[in-house]
């Protein structure tokens, strides 16, 4: 049976929680998900780790073994608050030494107007980060565009603009930068590339249930683009295909892809992930090494593994990460170790100055 560790509380049905609020790098609880379950098998343990940095350099005399860190963020900056505090985890994370960071999406809160100085502020805000960003695109920044308190924008046309302003050109954002492969022209959005034998993806799967058209009882439609929706999703089930095609090719350890939407959220609607769930459970099977699938838009930090096969085995070696996001704005990394045959392991980081004074019940 599939064991995996992992360096925080974990929760399938709650969110979790930072523990310390300290100057300390982070706590560590370390866990065993044994099929699901999870088992304590050593005591909170205070780590303090070195951080190595040597300019722009990281140690590549073994691609094959060496292990690297990477970070996991998204649905930042919410508010005025955020915006305040987004630049702190910046800074915190121009601290570490990362392979790259990954964006899930959302560049702004919902209630937020799609103006053209949000889209402008993000790019400001990417160019900060010291080693390479790779963004996928959220709900937030086009398919709600056409609600009133967020202009009444066209959402297609907020989309091309996320298009341009995101994802052109081959590389990825950063003061270093990642080169990238594009689908098409089409949804250059979506995105490959590897770092030692590990492929990532950044797949373009939106909250707001996929863009797919909503309606009232009525039956008059409220919400949603069925033909962008439809011709989105064949292109992400394709990317999807070709990505996990290129990782048996390339005898990949490991592929980790990266999307906004929550395929599991008990409170939003669900209904047209049943495609991209579906894929990734055939191909996670065939593909039999460790998948992992990072998403944000439910805004708390949670390890599970939602995907199960059609009799209702849970699939051991896909792992689910959901980011930090909107008033909790610190951020989540992961050692990759090709050695280690779970590939990946997690850790929180609370960052001091953006933990609220508590107010005891």
């Amino acid at each position: 049976m599939t064991a995996m560790i992992v360096d925080m509380i974990v929760c399938a049905h709650a969110p979790l929680w930072g523990s310390s609020t300290t100057g300390v790098e982070h706590m560590r609880l370390r866990l065993l998900l044994v099929g699901g379950a999870v088992v304590v098998v050593a005591a909170i343990v205070v780590a303090v780790v070195a951080v190595r940095r040597s300019g722009d350099s990281h140690d590549t005399s073994d691609p094959a073994t060496a292990a690297y860190e990477i970070g996991l963020i998204g649905d930042a900056p919410y508010g005025d608050a955020g915006r305040e505090q987004f630049p702190r985890v910046i800074d915190d994370m121009n601290q570490h030494s990362l392979a790259f960071t990954t964006f899930d999406g959302d560049i702004k809160n919902g209630k937020e107007r799609c103006d053209q100085p949000v889209y402008d502020q993000e790019v400001a805000y990417f160019g900060r980060f010291r080693d390479p960003l790779v963004y996928v695109p959220g709900d937030n920044e086009w398919t709600d565009c056409d609600r009133a308190n967020n202009g009444s924008y066209d959402a297609n046309e907020r989309l091309a603009l996320v298009r341009k302003t995101f994802a052109s050109g081959e590389t990825s954002f950063g003061q270093r930068t990642l080169k990238l492969t594009r689908q098409s022209a089409k949804y250059p959005e979506n995105v490959r590339w590897a770092v030692g034998p590990v492929i990532y993806v950044g797949l373009h799967v939106p909250g707001s249930d996929n863009n797919a058209a909503q309606f009232d009882a009525s039956g008059k439609k409220v919400d949603g683009d069925e033909a962008e929706y439809t011709a989105r999703n064949a292109a992400n089930i394709e990317w999807l295909q070709a990505s996990f095609a290129a990782a048996k090719q390339a005898q990949a350890n490991a592929i980790m892809i990266v999307q906004q939407a929550d395929m599991w959220s008990p409170t939003d609607a669900v209904v047209h992930y049943a495609d991209t769930k579906a894929a990734l459970a055939r191909l996670s099977i065939d593909f039999g090494n460790q998948v992992l699938l990072v998403n944000g838009d439910s805004h708390i930090l949670r390890i599970d593994k939602p995907l199960a096969d059609k009799a209702g085995n849970t699939i051991e070696n896909f792992t689910r990460v959901m980011t930090f996001g909107d008033n909790q704005n610190h951020w989540l990394s992961a050692t990759v170790d090709p050695k280690d045959q779970q590939v990946f392991t997690f850790h929180q980081h609370i960052v001091a100055a953006n933990v609220p004074t508590y107010v005891s019940p």
